[in-house]
């Protein structure tokens, strides 16, 4: 894996566009999904984390057919190589929501160092090394989510309060076998959202906007 995965031209227009972002960087054994990261890097650079906010203020979560059960987390969707972020946001809204987009921020990035153990880790073995980037986006919208892509084998979906996020990371992070390294990865955008934009999730939403180009 030798290609950026993000040009700094683009993230100097999203930060031109919604200003500085909090970046956060985290290593991690991606035991028993390491090498599906691997190979998903053929076809994506990284994905988008959505924050899916309605009116009342809860977030958006959902789960799949063939999670363990009980198991939900916000959703996200990969960019691919020709694909930008912002235009990623939009696709995966459609795909997997079908719900209008009112307006739509740029919150963040996590980058990733993914390792198939937790010794390859505590090592930082270069030659194991994947990198990975998750841009967070907030969307505001309304109305009831209806995927419309079967082959997201989305299941069902839960609207929880922005406290919650919390224990949906601690869910993810109790997973075992080879759910693991997954839930671990998956929990530090929940984290990632709760920390930095705790005050901004549970305030008053604005007035919907027109999302932008």
């Amino acid at each position: 894996m030798n290609r950026p995965l993000m040009a700094p031209s683009e993230l100097e227009a999203l930060t031109a566009e919604f200003g500085p972002q909090p970046h956060h960087h985290v290593a991690l054994a991606g035991e028993g999904w390491w090498e599906e990261v691997r190979r998903s890097l053929a076809h994506r650079r990284g994905e988008v984390l959505l924050v899916v906010q309605r009116p009342g203020g809860e977030v958006l979560v959902h789960t799949k057919r063939f999670y363990p059960p009980g198991t939900y987390r916000l959703l996200s969707g990969g960019v691919g190589w020709a694909e930008t972020a912002w235009a990623a946001l939009h696709r995966e809204m459609a795909e997997e929501t079908g719900l209008p987009i009112r307006s739509a921020a740029w919150w963040g990035l996590i980058t990733y160092t993914l390792y198939p153990t937790e010794e390859a880790r505590e090592r930082a073995d270069p030659t194991l090394a994947l990198p990975f980037v998750s841009f967070v986006f907030h969307v505001r919208t309304e109305g009831d989510p209806r995927p419309a892509d079967a082959g997201e084998a989305i299941s069902g979906f839960r609207w929880i309060r922005p406290a919650d996020l919390p224990e949906v990371a601690r869910r993810l992070e109790a997973l075992n076998g080879p759910w693991k390294g997954w839930g671990r990865f998956r929990a530090v955008g929940h984290r990632f959202v709760w920390m930095y934009h705790r005050e901004r999730l549970e305030a008053p939403g604005p007035p919907g906007e027109a999302p932008r180009p």
